[in-house]
């Protein structure tokens, strides 16, 4: 890792692969069902079928062969009779694929045997691995280019509170923008409801006045605006994609962050220290070096999903002040329909 080493980009990323992860229609079990899905490759063109417990195997094989990576967790496995709520699968189906997808882009991952086999193999039998990254790497040859083992920590340490901030910032985000759609959602719903309550008041009567017929005119007018209500769209699911695989990097890389301040690599630096001239003792240096060369990494690739979220926000914007201005355009047709019967749409 060169100190001038070229900074990856979000469209490096992508173009590495693009993963699709689809729930199989039929659910299989008699009563504790579990789900199956359809994953795809773009890169290496494949469709194979998997269970959950499959993306467990993978992501224990990872874990453990890149201690040094920043690998997010698993959505959680939730055992309910009749395979779970609509709702809890499409979000775990939604968060499997980012987990995949996240993997199927890493500069390191993206070239591991074992990721390969998921995506490509029908039956998926994956060992345990013997070794890690580091062991599987072999020895490095210095680089002179290479920052120094006391720079890297220095890095490390100002990147870890730097993306500290911003994913609490993301996050912060991410429930403004969720209770904003609520809000959206459910003034649709609030139209729907009184468009049928306007239509029930609109039926006419033997005993009603001229007056009488002029506001059931008006209200018949006004529920006609709501039948013809087109569903707002309120997200942008790519804008919206990239926020949430930003906050899922993020994370991990948190939780990287404290393994490392833990004492991954500091208690074996510490051994290390205690037998200096040793063959063991200059290992475990290697191992603590290696260890915050790949942190320095992994936080750089942290800042590229970070930046691609923070990119994508105007799309997010723009997408949500559209749908709330067609809903204020809707209220005021009703407002307008309830007054002077027959009037012409304004929002579109």
């Amino acid at each position: 890792m060169s100190r001038s080493s070229e900074e990856v980009t979000y469209e490096d990323l992508e173009e590495t692969d693009v993963i699709s992860v689809e729930l199989v229609p039929e659910r299989k079990g008699l009563i504790l069902k579990h789900c199956e899905y359809y994953v795809s490759s773009r890169r290496h063109g494949t469709t194979v079928t998997r269970r959950y417990n499959e993306f467990v195997q993978l992501y224990d094989v990872l874990a453990i062969k890149y201690p040094y990576r920043a690998i997010c967790g698993l959505p959680p496995k939730r055992v309910v009779v009749g395979g779970g709520s609509p709702l809890f699968l499409q979000r775990r189906r939604a968060a499997l694929q980012r987990w995949l997808t996240l993997v199927a882009r890493h500069p390191v991952l993206a070239h591991d045997a074992d990721l390969r086999m998921f995506l490509c193999e029908t039956n998926l039998k994956l060992d345990k691995p013997k070794h890690d990254e580091f062991i599987l790497a072999g020895t490095q040859e210095d680089n002179r280019h290479e920052m120094t083992t006391d720079e890297m920590q220095e890095e490390f340490a100002c990147g870890q509170e730097q993306l500290r901030l911003v994913q609490l910032g993301l996050k912060r985000l991410c429930k403004i923008f969720e209770k904003a759609e609520s809000r959206c959602e459910a003034e649709q719903v609030d139209i729907r409801e009184l468009g049928a309550g306007l239509s029930a008041l609109s039926v006419t009567s033997k005993a009603d006045t001229q007056r009488w017929t002029r506001v059931r005119e008006s209200m018949k007018a006004a529920a006609q605006l709501v039948s013809d209500m087109d569903e707002t769209s309120i997200s942008d699911e790519e804008a919206q994609q990239r926020l949430l695989v930003a906050l899922d990097a993020l994370i991990a890389y948190k939780e990287l962050c404290s393994r490392l301040t833990r004492g991954l690599h500091g208690e074996r630096a510490a051994a290390a220290a205690s037998a200096p001239h040793s063959a063991a003792s200059h290992t475990l240096r290697e191992r603590h070096r290696y260890a915050m060369r790949c942190a320095v990494e992994e936080a750089r690739l942290s800042r590229v999903y970070a930046l691609s979220a923070l990119e994508a926000l105007p799309a997010l914007l723009h997408t949500l002040g559209t749908a709330h201005a067609r809903i204020a355009a809707y209220w005021a047709d009703l407002h307008t329909a309830l007054r002077h019967a027959n009037v012409k749409s304004n929002h579109r």
